[in-house]
């Protein structure tokens, strides 16, 4: 393959970018192969990256390094994004356990990671990319070769540090990649469990603790109802209903707080359906509209909110029903239905079902915005301040007794901390912290890419010497251990202390080892994606857990 060489001048960025775009696209094409089912995905990137290293294919140490950090940050600042408006709720009740469980998986790791690494009396250089390798945690690793790079001052010793570890860290992240689908398997077989069994039961629990939204027509029969006004009955607002419709004469209009109330109206009301359900008892029956032949002006549209002067604003505030005769019937916000009460506040791209006279449902748009452009459109601003702060935070020591360094949450960590803040915030004036899906998934899969395709590039020819020669077998043998133990026993704690449900604990899994793969094998494997709730909970915090740990093994070992 040395043609390369004499097509572009050695050493050159078309080199560079020639060598890194083909071992992305090798690596892409290998990931797409599906055997039963599984594929290495991005993953295999970093195969075909070691494979052209050795074949003398890589670009100059200094270009890498730069690579290697920007890709990383550009693939953990959108996954801070994502997780930042679930974050902090999800660190109340059951979410506080999973979050525990998570934590105490990454810490075992990391103490299995030191006894192994002095017991066997291996190289103390190796010790974070073992650790990281086991867990298949990118950001962890690239926060381990920064704490190497500040704790060692001889650039020799240095260079040598951070190849090892990243022959190492190559070496033990197949097993950290597919341990967890393992332990996936396993706990079934030890548990004994029935997947169908426990999904019904996980179902149940989450259909108890938030019921879905919905839809009921209910006729007004009690006549002691009669000639009141909606505003007068508090039954509505304790139970979170919303009266979307209103049926009377054979005319559907919209109703509001003084609309008075006659028997023989029918109105059509959405909320949790228990409440519905204690509204018919209240009200009268189930009766359906007859939307076919009444006289009806009144539409149903889905409109986004992304007018910035309006920001933050609640629905009392906003007042849409009386300025324009409209109701709000719900509010999703990242695929989550919330009831639209009054003391709502809205944010950028939240997604109102408004209803009423067309005028007013466009009326209402007017005032809500709903660009599908602003919806789009990535703003750039906000982006690179947000990397910017991030990389400011994760360089920002901290001290930790009985640590003579300080500790710092690194180029990994700082990025996702600003952006679970950010994306929590939602906005700061009129500057929104927010970004598309389709971008958020373009920056992590290409960050992520790249990310991989440098180290690889980086540490091939150590990685396939310490295979052949050395005793790379060995280090894949203690990486299992790194990867199995402390998920075993976690998994255990979560099945017999808290009767934790099956899935539940395979979310916990892929959560804690940051394995979006196994998070997809559960959800294919039980039909389902209850799992991605535990997974999204945990997540967060097993991102961060790793980069300070393998900072704590670095400063405790080196």
């Amino acid at each position: 393959m040395h043609w390369l060489e004499r097509v572009f001048p050695s050493g050159s960025v078309s080199s560079g970018l020639a060598i890194l775009s083909l071992t992305i696209v090798l690596g892409l094409i290998l990931g797409s192969i599906k055997v039963r089912g599984v594929s290495f995905g991005v993953v295999a990137v970093l195969f075909v990256a070691l494979a052209m290293s050795w074949l003398g294919l890589t670009i100059e140490d200094s270009v890498l390094g730069f690579m290697r950090d920007f890709a990383m940050i550009l693939f953990i600042y959108p996954i801070g994004l994502q997780v930042g408006p679930s974050f902090f709720s999800s660190l109340r009740a059951e979410g506080l356990r999973l979050n525990l469980f998570g934590l105490l998986a990454v810490a075992l790791g990391a103490i299995f990671t030191v006894i192994i690494v002095l017991g066997a009396d291996l190289p103390r250089e190796l010790a974070h990319g073992l650790y990281t390798g086991g867990f298949a945690t990118t950001p962890a690793f690239a926060a381990g070769e920064e704490a190497i790079r500040d704790k060692l001052s001889s650039a020799e010793s240095r260079a040598a540090a951070l190849q090892l570890a990243s022959s190492v860290y190559a070496a033990a992240y197949p097993f950290g990649l597919l341990g967890p689908i393992l332990l996936v398997l396993l706990f079934r077989i030890m548990f004994r469990a029935n997947v169908d069994k426990e999904l019904a039961s996980l179902r149940e629990a989450e259909l108890a603790k938030r019921p879905p939204i919905e839809t009921m027509d209910i006729e007004v029969t009690r006549p002691e109802l009669e000639g009141t006004l909606v505003k007068d009955h508090t039954v509505l607002q304790t139970h979170r209903l919303v009266l979307s419709r209103v049926q009377r004469d054979n005319v559907i209009t919209v109703p509001n707080a003084n609309t008075q109330i006659h028997v023989g109206d029918i109105y059509r009301v959405v909320g949790p359906r228990q409440s519905l359900d204690k509204l018919v008892e209240y009200a009268g029956r189930k009766r359906a509209m007859d939307v076919k032949t009444a006289v009806s002006d009144v539409v149903r549209e889905v409109i986004a909110f992304t007018d910035k002067q309006n920001l933050g604003k609640s629905l009392r505030e906003l007042d849409l029903t009386k300025r324009f005769g409209v109701t709000i019937a719900r509010v999703t916000r990242a695929g989550i239905d919330l009831s639209p009460t009054a003391s709502l506040r809205l944010r950028f791209a939240d997604q109102l079902v408004v209803i009423g006279p067309s005028a007013g449902v466009q009326g209402a748009a007017v005032e809500l915005g709903n660009s599908v452009e602003q919806l789009n459109r990535s703003q750039l601003i906000p982006i690179f301040l947000g990397i910017g702060l991030g990389v400011l935070v994760g360089s920002i020591p901290f001290a930790l007794p009985g640590l003579s360094s300080g500790m710092r949450i690194g180029l990994a960590g700082g990025p996702m901390l600003v952006a679970i803040v950010l994306s929590r915030l939602g906005h700061a004036g009129r500057t929104v912290f927010y970004m598309p899906d389709s971008a958020m998934s373009f920056l992590r899969d290409f960050g992520m890419a790249v990310f991989l395709a440098c180290v690889g590039l980086r540490s091939g020819a150590q990685f396939f010497d310490l295979i052949l020669h050395g005793n790379g077998l060995a280090l894949m043998g203690w990486a299992a251990i790194v990867t199995l133990a402390p998920m075993l026993i976690v998994g255990f704690l979560a099945r017999w202390t808290c009767k934790m449900n099956y899935l539940t604990i395979c979310g916990l899994t892929a959560g804690a080892m940051t394995s979006s793969p196994t998070l997809l094998f559960t959800n294919e494997y039980s039909k389902s994606n209850v799992a991605s709730v535990a997974y999204a909970t945990v997540y967060p915090l097993a991102m961060l857990g790793p980069v300070f740990f393998t900072q704590l093994i670095v400063a405790l070992l080196l």
